[in-house]
Parts: C-alpha cells; structure tokens; sequence
C-alpha cells in the first residue's frame, strides 16, 4: 500500500477503489494515490489484462486495498489544528512539539485522516525504528504528538476513529538511546566532585545543583537579588534554557517550581567569595555585559546550557566519579534527602525544596527508603522487648 522514503515513513498511499479502463486495445486496473508529504495526485496501474472481465476480475481483488475518499481535512491539518492550540505549554515544550509536527508534516501530511490507517502509523514507526536516525525517545515523541492531534479531532468529530490510539512502539530500535548513568553518586563521590569543582567559578552552582537538586535552568537563570545572603535564602522563580541554540527565559516548571530554599552556612560562604571574586573580574574586564547573573562567561554573558554541561563533565572526569548529567546531580541531591529523612515533615520539606509536589517525591523515590523502614522496624522492636516475653 505504500513504499519506504529514506526509511522513514510512506510515500504514497492509495485512495479509492481500483477502476478498469481501456487503454490502446488492453484492459487497464489503476488505483488513483496520493504522496502522503504533499498531498499530490499519484495513480498506481495494478495490471494490463487482455479481456474486460479478467480485468474486472483482478479489480475487485484490489478493491479491499482502496477507501473512499472524503473531503474531511488531512494529517497535517489535524497536527497544525493541535499546535495551534498549544499556547500554555512553555518553549522548550513547544519547540520539541514543532519538531515532531515537522515530521509528521513530511511523511503523513498529505494523507486525508479518514484514509490514514492503523498499519500506515505502525508501517511508519517501524520505518524510523530501522532507519536508524531517530532513537526510541524521538519515536516516543513523534508517536505522542500524532495520537494527540487525531485524537483532538475525533474530539471535534472531524475523524470518527483515531487510527494512532493503539498503536504501539516499535520493539527493536536501531539507533541507541542515551547512555544510561548510574542513578545517584555516593556520598563519597560527591565530596570528591565538589572538592574539585570548587577550583572553578561556578562552583557554588555546581553545590546547588548537587546538594539542593536545582534544575540546571534554574541554577543558570539565579540572579544576585534572587540571594538573601544576611537571611541565608535562595528564591528561585525563573529558568533559562536554549530553544533552537537561543536563550529562553521561562516562569518555571509550575507554581511549585517557584520557591524559596534556605542555605547552609557552607554555601553562604562559598557564594559570598564568588560574588567578591565576580566583582573582581568585572572590574578587570574590558568588556562585560550588564547582567546581574550569580554565574557568567568570562565577559558577564549569559552561560548556555551546552557549555555548563561540557564543564561538567570535565569536572566528572577530573574527579574519576561515574558519569553524570546535570539532571544526575538533581537526582542525586534528591536521593539522599530522602534517604536522610527521619519522618514525613521532612519528605514534605525535600519536596518543596526540590519543587516537586510530596506525591511524586514519594513515587519517583520511595526506593530510597529502605534504610527508614528499617529504622522504624528496629524501633518496633525496641518497644517491644519493654513488654517482654508473654508469659
């Protein structure tokens, strides 16, 4: 019913019932298509036969291939109608939903919905699970995005079925995902982290990132009137990240996201010398950008996301720890709060201090929490041996 394009989705798809006609003394099976990206008109000749009946004979063999056709808008209508829609999602949302819309657009878009069938989806993905271009988590996406669009115009009953509901992921996957880290340092290969990356002058970002869990967008959008360094608080109610290489500045994640978090005397100090070695380096500086960002290029500019992660994982390196991203350190901040938590005042605390809600603190954690339950098991068993032996 269709064929591969680069190995990565249809290229042309039938659309109506096979028809016979005459043509130079034979008799001719077409079937009328139509390029899936553009939505061009492709007729597709099925076979020449010498009589009108076997002609005839072979249509209706072909006849089940076809549907009728319809003039109800096609995918690329339905996934513009959805993206238009989408004004409360933050940039980097955004920007990842245009990118899959892209795709949709160039492999599917020409297809009318009411053609588009659940093999052509499967057909597709599977197309790009072995063309090797896109990982599992792109495909993921793409799939996302097109179940939403269709399903928002079953919604709006322009389509009466979505073809995309039940249709699963690939198994096999040719290109790689990312390389999977280890979950969360030690304590032992976090001291050795942070003992090296206090030679360098975003060190004290590198403490919040690992011991606080901020996000590295929120560590790199913290600004010196966000620091109360009389009172010891961080406020954190902003995010900076990159959408199409560009700076993005962003609310936060949601209403938790915007908080407040107290500081230990240690990171008071730490951010007190960086603040007196920043105003140093600016009054040396022949150039520097009017910001007032807690960590800058060398020049007061704002620093992108790619570069925060290359010293990162040069500072990994030098520390001879496992690899981890700037989300490992959140995580490995949150590993250990929880671990050290002695009751659920404190679980509440680690999640406002993270910005998540208590409920997925305790759901993407509780793993962690074994050493409590053995605590609380061991006193069980210190109150029971008051009451001793029955008799």
């Amino acid at each position: 019913m269709y064929q591969s394009r680069w190995c990565l989705g249809v290229s042309r798809k039938a659309v109506g019932k096979p028809t016979v006609r005459q043509q130079r003394g034979k008799w001719v099976v077409r079937v009328d298509g139509i390029d899936t990206a553009t939505g061009a008109k492709l007729a597709r000749q099925l076979g020449t036969f010498t009589s009108q009946r076997a002609a005839r004979n072979a249509s209706s063999k072909f006849a089940a291939d076809g549907v009728e056709q319809t003039d109800r808008g096609n995918v690329s209508w339905a996934v513009d109608r959805w993206l238009a829609g989408k004004s409360d999602v933050s940039a980097k949302s955004r920007s990842q939903y245009e990118w899959a819309a892209k795709h949709i657009r160039a492999n599917l878009g020409g297809v009318p919905m009411e053609h588009l069938e659940r093999t052509d989806v499967a057909a597709w993905l599977d197309g790009l699970a072995a063309g090797g271009i896109l990982a599992r988590r792109s495909i993921q996406i793409l799939r996302t995005v097109l179940r939403a669009a269709l399903a928002d115009a079953v919604a709006e009953g322009a389509l009466r079925r979505s073809p995309a509901a039940r249709v699963a992921l690939p198994k096999e996957v040719v290109k790689p995902g990312l390389e999977r880290e280890q979950p969360a340092w030690s304590e032992a290969e976090i001291g050795r982290f942070l003992a090296v990356a206090d030679g360098h002058r975003w060190a004290a970002g590198f403490r919040l990132s690992v011991l606080y869990g901020l996000r590295r967008s929120e560590v790199l959008a913290l600004r010196w009137d966000d620091i109360n360094l009389d009172v010891g608080t961080v406020r954190v109610d902003e995010g900076l990240i990159e959408v199409s290489g560009k700076p993005v500045w962003t609310e936060g994640k949601s209403a938790r996201s915007r908080r407040t978090i107290p500081m230990d005397a240690v990171l008071r100090r730490r951010l007190r010398a960086h603040r007196v070695a920043q105003l140093e380096q600016r009054a040396k500086a022949l150039v520097w950008e009017q910001s007032d960002l807690l960590f800058t290029t060398q020049t007061g500019a704002i620093v992108q996301a790619r570069n925060f992660d290359r010293v990162l994982e040069r500072l990994v390196r030098d520390a001879e720890v496992p690899r981890l991203t700037s989300h490992g350190l959140r995580h490995t901040a949150a590993t250990h709060m929880v671990r050290h938590a002695n009751d659920l005042g404190e679980l509440r605390a680690i999640a406002d201090i993270l910005g998540h809600s208590p409920e997925m603190l305790m759901r993407v954690y509780a793993h962690t929490l074994p050493e409590s339950l053995r605590a609380v098991s061991d006193g069980v068993g210190q109150r029971s041996a008051i009451f001793g032996e029955p008799s």
